[in-house]
């Protein structure tokens, strides 16, 4: 008869073979989430592959990588711009819940901790806005889908300058999965420079 050590020593073994199968089936895209989600995406996934993750004033910049430098796109005081990102989700479009853009960001490492400055769209509660500088007069969001991709963009109008600023985007779904990029030297808000009103009037 089998004794309760080598019982115990064999349940052991077996429990430790289970865990093994199922955390390499996991999607690597869940690590940053909760259940079996894949998160958003914001163009350098495993799945899918796209260039155009982030728009700036209809300017097209490519941000699936983790982190990159961009040239600096400038946000003019009492002009309306645009921020437009795409977001992809694996199960669909309809399970991205939650976007936020941190800015007032500077240095080498930027983090989202450090921002005290961001527009954020949340499908249950809309659009909110942390602005202790009033550096915006006015910001709202607009939201299209398709079966896998989610389009928001932010219509932004400024008020007061800002340094030249990171961009830390995240996104999340439903699930709590979520997924970020960091666009170093992204967004300078200032103002129209006067020959070039001149010549929009």
């Amino acid at each position: 008869m089998t004794s309760p050590t080598v019982k115990a020593l064999i349940a052991t073994t077996l429990f430790a073979l289970i865990a093994i199968v199922l955390v390499s089936s996991t999607p690597a895209y869940a690590i940053n989430g909760h259940g079996v989600s894949y998160g958003p995406e914001f163009g350098g996934g495993k799945l899918v592959q796209y260039s155009d993750g982030l728009k700036i004033n209809g300017k097209t910049i490519d941000i699936s990588k983790f982190s990159q430098s961009i040239a600096t796109q400038k946000l003019y005081i009492g002009n309306p711009s645009t921020i437009t990102l795409k977001i992809y989700h694996h199960d669909g479009s309809q399970n991205i819940q939650h976007v936020i853009v941190f800015m007032n960001l500077h240095g080498n490492d930027p983090q989202s901790y450090q921002s005290n400055t961001r527009i954020e769209f949340d499908k249950t509660t809309g659009v909110s806005v942390a602005d202790p500088n009033g550096a915006f007069k006015s910001v709202t969001a607009q939201t299209t889908s398709d079966t896998n991709f989610m389009y928001v963009t932010f219509k932004i109008v400024a008020q007061k300058p800002m340094d030249t600023t990171h961009l830390i985007v995240r996104a999340w779904d439903r699930n709590l999965s979520s997924s970020q990029v960091v666009v170093l030297n992204a967004v300078k808000i200032g103002y129209m420079p006067a020959a070039f009103s001149s010549t929009t009037q």
